[in-house]
């Protein structure tokens, strides 16, 4: 399989990390340091077995990850002839970690003649 990143994400690194926005539906989650680099190597042209030879870990965490992050549309899988089936893991004992940053507007009040400080 080959991942790449769906069009409407923007990205940006943070710290070692990253933080992902999903342009349309104004999501947002925060990557850490391996999540990060595991999201800059989803360019479509790397095989499972070339990310998880590049960052060091099993084949199986890194799809773990991408399909994850396919469900929630973040990213695309490619199908590619397999070699070895991959086998998903209900342990949580995998490097790569995010978490929902909460959605990008809130719900907004029209200002009152005082701002939106007063009373709602």
């Amino acid at each position: 399989m080959r991942w790449t990143k769906s069009e409407n994400v923007i990205w940006e690194e943070l710290d070692g990390g990253a933080l992902l926005i999903d342009t349309k539906s104004g999501s947002r989650w925060t990557l850490s340091a391996a999540a990060a680099a595991t999201w800059k190597l989803c360019d479509g042209k790397r095989t499972l077995g070339e990310m998880a030879e590049v960052l060091c870990q099993k084949r199986a965490i890194i799809a773990e990850f991408c399909a994850q992050f396919e469900v929630l549309g973040l990213l695309k899988g490619q199908d590619v002839v397999c070699a070895a089936p991959i086998v998903f893991s209900s342990a949580n004992s995998s490097p790569f970690s995010f978490q929902s940053a909460g959605i990008g507007s809130s719900p907004r009040r029209r200002p009152s003649p005082r701002g939106n400080s007063g009373p709602g």
